[in-house]
């Protein structure tokens, strides 16, 4: 969702090194691939007990500031998931502005695995298409309409909605393409002031091309995420 939850290095560069969500997105949206811990097996998306579709809104701040939302909606179709997440942030350095990322990717999923993914991303005019398809025993994955490779059919984007992706060593960066490998460690329960109440999250520490926290429910939804921009600034995403 989460996901970005993506995305979602924010780098702002000069006071001004905005920091991607790949960063986010690629941090955050990155990948929370959140490992190991007592998460339910199935996330609860992907759980017959829970109302679909459901819509999950994420404020992002940087140092307290808002600087953009991450949006993730899941529809369900039979035994198929239809998954969208948006990602779309601004950092603004004396009124103008110094970093910007958009990015939104489609997935659907049928008994645990990925079929299909479309993503187009603009990290601050770099822009990308990728694009993954399930072909028998593996994932084809398409970068700007370029030669593919095919990976391990079990690799998860790093949109972070999907909490099993705690559970693999390696994920798929929706931005970009590039597979990733991923190490996680639990931190341990902690609460949260969500929207006013108070609630119990289990935090991971994800560390792939960028360390991370992420935070889930006891329903295995992502419902906090944080890191820190090499200037030192703190990303938060946040739940509406």
């Amino acid at each position: 969702m989460l996901t970005r939850l993506s995305s979602i290095a924010i780098q702002v560069a000069n006071e001004s090194s905005a920091m991607s969500i790949t960063g986010l997105s690629r941090q955050l949206a990155a990948d929370i691939r959140l490992g190991v811990a007592v998460i339910a097996p199935l996330v609860l998306f992907l759980s017959g007990t829970h109302a679909l579709p459901e819509t999950r809104r994420f404020e992002i701040t940087r140092n307290g500031e808002p600087i953009g939302t991450h949006v993730i909606e899941v529809n369900r179709s039979g035994n198929e998931f239809f998954v969208s997440v948006v990602t779309d942030l601004t950092v603004r350095v004396l009124f103008l502005t110094a970093y910007r990322l958009q990015i939104a990717a489609n997935e659907r999923w049928a008994n645990g695995r990925l079929l299909a993914l479309n993503s187009t991303s603009n990290n601050n005019g770099t822009r990308h298409v990728v694009s993954a398809a399930a072909r028998g025993s593996k994932l084809e994955v398409t970068v700007d309409g370029k030669d593919s490779i095919f990976v391990d059919p079990n690799v998860m984007p790093n949109s972070f909605w999907n909490a099993d992706f705690l559970r693999r060593p390696i994920m798929l960066d929706a931005q970009d393409g590039q597979v990733m490998p991923v190490s996680v460690r639990d931190v341990g329960e902690e609460d949260l002031t969500i929207n006013a109440s108070v609630i119990r999250a289990r935090r991971y520490t994800v560390t792939s091309r960028y360390s991370q926290d992420v935070w889930y429910d006891d329903q295995a939804r992502l419902v906090q995420a944080q890191l820190v921009a090499r200037d030192g600034s703190v990303i938060m995403y946040r739940l509406l």
